[in-house]
């Protein structure tokens, strides 16, 4: 296990003494019944804070983003997200396998697309021979392209053209509170106009497991029957529930101390001979940045990791420093003179 400042991802983060509390005093009963009272409260708050009126708890976002796939596709269905999407290049081919349906990718650099991307990809013909575009998907925020948080305009053109084209719409909402931190956007405003969405707590919020999918609760029984298939019930599940209602009560409004921290560090390794640091629009807890100097970006990071700092590639000499909770303002002044010493 690495001890250190761990830029790795913000799911390396541990649960607070605080969460440790509320795990180990949680009210539980068997989920796979729906008898968990900590687990109906989570989904309960989850549901109204994002617009709908279902949720269900899940061991993961990957799951619960694929259940969503599932539900609102059929097999053979064609669905539309930026190439970089979590959905696409990191849940082991999930849509092809669990959901049965093809990828259409939207090629650029920031995995923010528009309206008119969607009708580039949208298939107008119809007829036996074509398969049919189904389904939208919007990853906010972007991880890959650099954490990137959608604007409420950017939402509305993609939302706006989805039903003017008849297709369903789902919100990897991943790091769904970074953006509604970094925009200003309340959490209902993001993920409310969507058929479904998924909130991820083991990331920015600071749980050790755990998302919530969100829905129209006349799918909830389809959404409990592919859980039980998927392997997603669960039994005591309010030991892990008490850690998401702890997180939404404590850890949402600290997310904008990620973001400052993110920019004061994305500053700092400009300054250092070697690093080059993308710039991005609405940026959130992410940096990425690329090693060009005379050592090759694999020795570079282990002498780097020597000093207790870790960071993840994101490609060759592309890197990804991710801020958390558990990363502090004197953390990143420490990271930063000692990239500059080494």
């Amino acid at each position: 296990m690495f001890k250190g400042i761990d830029f790795y991802s913000d799911t390396v983060t541990k649960p607070t003494p605080g969460m440790r509390k509320a795990i180990s005093e949680a009210e539980v009963g068997d989920e796979q019944k729906g008898e968990d009272p900590t687990t109906r409260r989570l989904e309960e708050r989850v549901a109204e804070m994002l617009g709908h009126t279902g949720a269900m708890f899940f061991p993961s976002a990957t799951m619960a983003n694929e259940l969503a796939l599932r539900l609102l596709c059929e097999r053979g269905d064609e669905v539309i997200a930026a190439e970089m999407a979590h959905v696409f290049g990191a849940e082991v081919g999930g849509p092809a396998v669990i959901a049965n349906v093809m990828c259409r990718p939207i090629y650029n650099d920031t995995g923010v697309f528009s309206g008119q991307d969607i009708r580039n990809l949208y298939r107008f013909s119809t007829g036996p021979h074509y398969p049919r575009t189904r389904l939208v998907v919007v990853e906010n925020t972007s991880n890959m392209a650099g954490g990137i948080a959608w604007q409420r305009a950017e939402l509305n053109d993609v939302l706006s053209t989805a039903k003017e084209l008849g297709l369903k719409t789902h919100l990897d909402g991943a790091r769904l509170m970074n953006a509604a931190a970094a925009t200003g956007l309340k959490p209902n405003e993001i993920a409310a106009p969507f058929d479904t969405a998924t909130l991820c707590l083991s990331k920015g919020l600071g749980c050790p497991t755990g998302a919530v999918l969100v829905f129209d609760k006349a799918h909830v029984e389809s959404v409990r029957r592919l859980k039980q298939m998927m392997g997603g019930a669960m039994r005591q599940s309010g030991i892990l529930a008490a850690a998401g209602l702890y997180a939404l009560d404590h850890h949402v409004e600290r997310l904008s101390e990620d973001h400052k921290n993110a920019g004061r560090l994305a500053e700092g390794l400009a300054t250092i001979p070697g690093i080059t640091v993308e710039k991005k629009f609405n940026p959130t807890n992410m940096v990425f940045f690329h090693w060009n100097g005379k050592i090759s970006s694999d020795e570079w990071h282990t002498r780097v990791q020597k000093q207790n700092i870790r960071f993840s590639f994101a490609g060759k000499d592309r890197l990804r420093a991710v801020l958390h909770l558990d990363i502090s303002k004197e953390d990143v002044e420490k990271t930063i003179k000692i990239l500059k010493d080494i």
